[in-house]
């Protein structure tokens, strides 16, 4: 899978000083597990998958519920965030 990656700590503790999130998104996978997605102000027009605090593997959630929670208590974003679940597997670890 080919995608542009951000690191987890990136977001949290080393985010640059008047940096900001600017829009999430949270898409379901083939394999029913939840990816985060960011836009964010200091890299402009790019998508960033987010990945684990110290390794280039993509962070992964069992629940979309769980990746909210993460979203607003970890990265302190408030604003709207999209979802995208696959067709035919809503109901599978939605919350």
């Amino acid at each position: 899978m080919e995608y542009t990656s951000i690191f987890e700590r990136q977001l949290t503790t080393m985010r640059p000083s008047n940096g900001r999130i600017e829009a999430v998104e949270v898409w379901q996978r083939d394999d029913g597990q939840w990816q985060i997605n960011v836009f964010v102000s200091w890299k402009p027009n790019i998508k960033f998958t987010v990945c684990l605090f110290n390794l280039r593997e993509v962070k992964l959630y069992a629940q979309a519920a769980t990746a909210l929670r993460h979203i607003v208590v970890k990265y302190q974003y408030y604003g709207m965030i999209a979802v995208y679940p696959r067709e035919g597997m809503l109901a599978k670890n939605l919350i």
